[in-house]
């Protein structure tokens, strides 16, 4: 005894779903350059795009500039002595004095100026140029990017228990708007939304149809075989 109810409905089933396979097995091949499969492409797109949309070093400079002329004074302690040697280097380069204690380094500099080098090497990195930090510093310029980080979070401490509310908030500023782009975003390809308008919309559209047809393809395959669902009878009073 057959078990299909309905061999239109069931047969459009099959093959919409045969079809979506078909397609996923091409998107999973590694096609689409470089050896990337398509949703590594397309994870790759996004990010792009993403990264296009992300340029905020202008804003993150006039923050810096407002600054400049206002001294700080802080301690921070890094993980290790090592550590506390190449943050020395950053503010040592931006035209700090700086020492170093076994783990522990005192910064006394001009606070704008130190957040322009700040904004200087993120926007190198956020144009996926780590070399020019190498030729600074003498070692990787992500590892660079990451210990400005690291240490900016320690002053950002520092000046929150010292009260120096303003100086705090446009340091975060500038974390948000020029560091932390600059180094998520190292890598990436840039590209803007408006020089691929075409590309987005077909990758939007094949997304939803492709959904769309896995969805059809579930429900006419489910109907030939007689299985629907439908609301519960009424019991008799």
């Amino acid at each position: 005894m057959s078990i299909v109810r309905n061999k239109k409905t069931f047969t459009m089933g099959v093959v919409m779903l045969l079809s979506f396979i078909l397609v996923y097995v091409g998107m999973m091949s590694p096609n689409f350059g470089n050896g990337r499969n398509g949703l590594e492409y397309a994870d790759d797109m996004f990010n792009s795009l993403s990264k296009g949309s992300a340029y905020f070093i202008e804003d993150a400079q006039k923050v810096a500039d407002a600054q400049k002329g206002k001294t700080i004074n802080v301690t921070v302690k890094a993980p290790t002595p090592e550590d506390a040697v190449k943050w020395g280097k950053l503010y040592t380069v931006a035209g700090a004095n700086v020492s170093v204690k076994e783990a522990s380094v005192t910064i006394d500099g001009d606070f704008g100026q130190i957040l322009s080098a700040v904004v200087a090497d993120s926007d190198f990195m956020y144009h996926n140029d780590s070399k020019s930090l190498e030729l600074k510093y003498a070692y990787d310029g992500r590892e660079a990017t990451n210990n400005w980080n690291n240490s900016l979070k320690k002053i950002d401490a520092q000046l929150k228990a010292k009260s120096q509310f303003q100086q705090e908030f446009d340091l975060v500023k500038v974390q948000q708007k020029a560091l932390e782009p600059g180094y998520n975003y190292f890598g990436v390809e840039i590209k803007k939304v408006s020089e691929n308008k075409a590309s987005l919309a077909f990758m939007l559209s094949f997304y939803l149809i492709y959904t769309i047809w896995y969805g059809f393809g579930l429900f006419y395959f489910f109907d030939g075989l007689g299985i629907v669902i439908a609301k519960p009878k009424k019991k008799a009073a």
